[in-house]
């Protein structure tokens, strides 16, 4: 086992010697969106060569020939990061180590290093988060046996880089990790992708209810901090917020920066719900007007005309009392141009019953008041709409009057 030096003894920082490089710690910060400050630091490794060139991380991985020299490298690390850790302020946070799940696998290590490691540091095993790639352990009875471990050690796991590569959720539900991180290219891509943002949105969420708590990591500008916030995440880590460092500062102004980023999704929200207000004055007015001319003239066809002075109305159908509809789909002129003819099975409503939707229940349980849906991916045409749904009395049978709004936001 490599030797660790205090290359800087003034401050007791150690650093190891392994080929040609000199191996150090940076950590960095993970910061709690609610209490506004680091929770936790992660151990990253770095190299530099005889002549102070910094060197990849891959680069240092690519050294080890097998499993027994990457078994070596990776408690090297693990060895480096706690001794490093434990001589810095650092309050009560969590330490984050990456495990090289591949070697373990192979090697199937005894129990004892990680104790001996905890006894040497005086760390607590609780203040310790471990990483694993479940996606490089196809094995799911050593990886099971893996986590059962470290959890009777008293250590955490979290599930790394979930949603890239060949990420799993049957693996989430099965493994039960107590924090799941999610990669980087989901951020990026709900950054710039509203579609995106719906669905990490929804993985989060999914993920909040297995009883795991959501790192975002990766988070480079304020745009994905923004949306990391909205996605309702636990926890966020990337340069937006701070870069790695060899030094631990306590000093962090995170609070100014969550702070700035809160007014600003406060005002955005006021923004888009002035807007959205403004739109549907419009759409309330049309709707109304369809709604009073159905109840008087009993011609459905005809009142879904005054909706469709409105461009964003894609179509209008009318469920009985019990959910049914009562005709075929009346969609707008507009419309019918982009109307995809692969959907052609679902375009079609007839016999149809929607009782189990939103837009009819709550109709149902507001007699003439009209109701307003979230955005929802429609089965009719397997795009988003918004749907408008009001109850109407014509000739003592009560109708729920529906209206489908194209909602597409990217």
């Amino acid at each position: 086992m490599q030797p660790l030096h205090d290359a800087e003894a003034a401050h007791l920082y150690a650093t190891a010697d392994y080929h040609h490089f000199t191996l150090s710690s940076h950590f960095q910060p993970i910061f709690s969106i609610s209490h506004r400050r680091p929770v936790g630091y992660e151990g990253l490794i770095r190299a530099v060569d005889a002549e102070q060139r910094p060197h990849s991380p891959q680069e240092l991985l690519a050294i080890p020939k097998n499993g027994v020299e990457n078994l070596s490298l990776d408690r090297l690390c693990r060895r480096l990061h706690m001794h490093n850790f434990a001589r810095q302020p650092n309050g009560e946070a969590w330490l984050f180590l990456n495990l090289n799940s591949q070697c373990l696998v192979a090697e199937r290590p005894d129990a004892g290093f990680m104790r001996a490691l905890f006894e040497q540091t005086g760390i607590s095993p609780n203040r310790v988060v471990i990483e694993i790639l479940e996606s490089e352990i196809d094995d799911r009875f050593y990886l099971r046996n893996l986590i059962n471990h470290f959890r009777e050690l008293g250590c955490l796991i979290a599930i790394d880089d979930f949603g890239a590569g060949h990420s799993n959720f049957d693996r989430i539900w099965e493994l039960e990790p107590d924090i799941v991180k999610i990669d980087r290219s989901l951020i990026h891509g709900a950054g710039t992708s509203s579609r995106v943002e719906r669905i990490l949105t929804g993985i989060v969420s999914l993920i909040h209810e297995v009883g795991s708590l959501v790192i975002i990591e990766g988070i480079e500008t304020e745009r994905e901090a923004l949306v990391a916030i909205a996605a309702n995440a636990d926890m966020v880590q990337g340069f937006y917020f701070a870069r790695p460092q060899p030094r631990i500062s306590p000093h962090l102004q995170f609070a100014d920066t969550i702070d700035h980023l809160l007014k600003i999704q406060q005002r955005q929200r006021f923004k888009n719900s002035h807007q959205m207000n403004q739109d549907f004055k419009k759409i309330e007015s049309l709707f109304r007007q369809a709604v009073s001319e159905f109840s008087v003239t009993n011609s459905f066809d005809g009142s879904t005309r005054i909706l469709f002075k409105e461009k964003r109305a894609v179509r209008c159908y009318l469920l009985d009392e019990v959910g049914f509809q009562m005709a075929r789909n009346v969609y707008s002129p507009h419309y019918q141009q982009k109307m995809d003819a692969r959907f052609a099975p679902l375009l079609s409503g007839d016999n149809a019953n929607w009782s189990h939707k939103h837009y009819h229940f709550r109709a149902i349980e507001h007699p003439g008041e009209m109701q307003i849906s979230r955005p929802y991916l429609s089965v009719a045409d397997s795009r988003m709409c918004i749907t408008v749904s009001q109850t109407v009395v014509v000739h003592n049978k009560l109708y729920v009057f529906c209206c489908d709004l194209d909602w597409q936001d990217d």
